[in-house]
């Protein structure tokens, strides 16, 4: 099977090898951020300070994204359209994976 990789700008691309790489990647993020629905993983590197993380209001149902802290500010994922409530992640390495329902995200995390 040949390697597959995901770019927003390119699309699916085949090439030899094997695996499957998304690269959407939203880095180096701080302070509030409204997320949009395409970008498949960010990472935050200093806190949410100022305000919170809010996952968009719809998606493609079954879009999946993940949150990562690479931090071990607070950073708060919003509760606003989850099936959560907000979510605080205080560690390197917390993440939350959100899956749209199409209806609202459903938020599974885990906290360190």
């Amino acid at each position: 099977m040949p390697k597959v990789t995901y770019t927003p700008s390119s699309g699916l691309i085949q090439a030899a090898g094997s695996g499957v790489n998304i690269n959407s990647i939203l880095g180096g993020q701080s302070g509030e951020v409204n997320l949009d629905s395409k970008t498949f993983l960010t990472v935050f590197t200093g806190a949410s300070s100022g305000g919170d993380v809010t996952l968009p209001a719809s998606a493609d149902t079954g879009a999946i994204k993940i949150i990562m802290a690479d931090t071990a500010a607070n950073v708060v994922i919003n509760g606003t359209n989850c099936s959560t409530g907000n979510v605080t992640m205080t560690n390197v390495g917390d993440f939350v994976v959100a899956v749209f329902n199409g209806t609202e995200w459903i938020v599974g995390r885990s906290l360190t």
